[in-house]
């Protein structure tokens, strides 16, 4: 129970690792708020109640929304962690891309993460203690074929994350950016010939998540994880 008495906000926590997150962080004690727009959304702004220690509960909060993220950390009170593992995908050669599918991604990706990061330091500053960590991709690092605007958007998300790595430090806060390979989680539902059989699955990345999380004697800023094969 290395997380007891932390609360916990993971945005894309319906599915995935978003969802593998929130149940690993509940497991080591924490009260683990899910967001994601699959979840209903709150009556008349009322939220549900929080989780007690060791529990889930689902939000429906829209990442990209400024005013559903303000009113979702306003709501979920003092966060000890905040995980930005929203995110969309769509996958083909440049010359077949959307505009509509670029800034579908550069949304939920880039300004989900601002949004995030943004209220998540605005109630962490003051108490000098948090950690913000978002889930990116070896594909900010590495080039793929039909990834040219998942790509962009990873490439963004990494940039914000690395200044806000700098900025947090005066405060005590820890940022870190997981930069995923192959998960076997629904973005390859769509996309045949690959083997999932040899992809991590989503609690492994949850789980190296939480060793992460749960020292707060040391900072991981930026680190890879791939299966044993490589990226994908």
């Amino acid at each position: 129970m290395r997380l007891l008495g932390k609360r916990a906000i993971v945005t894309g926590a319906s599915s995935g690792i978003g969802a593998a997150v929130a149940k690993a962080l509940a497991a080591e004690g924490a009260s683990a708020i899910g967001w994601a727009r699959r979840f209903a959304p709150a009556e008349d702004g009322a939220r549900p109640p929080l989780p007690a220690a060791g529990a889930v509960a689902a939000w429906g909060v829209d990442v990209t929304d400024e005013d559903q993220v303000k009113a979702g950390f306003a709501a979920a009170g003092d966060v000890d962690l905040v995980v930005c593992a929203a995110g969309v995908s769509h996958f083909g050669p440049l010359h077949t891309a959307s505009v509509g599918e670029l800034r579908a991604m550069l949304e939920s990706h880039v300004v989900g993460t601002f949004l995030c990061a943004r209220e998540a330091l605005r109630s962490m500053q003051p108490r000098r203690r948090g950690h913000i960590v978002a889930i990116s991709s070896v594909a900010a690092q590495e080039a793929f074929p039909d990834c040219a605007g998942y790509t962009a958007a990873k490439i963004g998300q990494l940039g914000l994350m690395r200044v806000l790595a700098a900025e947090a430090r005066a405060y005590d806060i820890r940022a870190t950016t997981l930069l995923v390979g192959a998960t076997d989680t629904p973005i390859w539902d769509d996309r045949p010939g690959f083997d999932r059989s040899k992809m991590m699955r989503p609690e492994d990345v949850a789980g190296f998540l939480v060793a992460i999380v749960a020292r707060p004697g040391i900072a991981v800023e930026e680190v890879a994880v791939t299966p044993p094969g490589g990226a994908l």
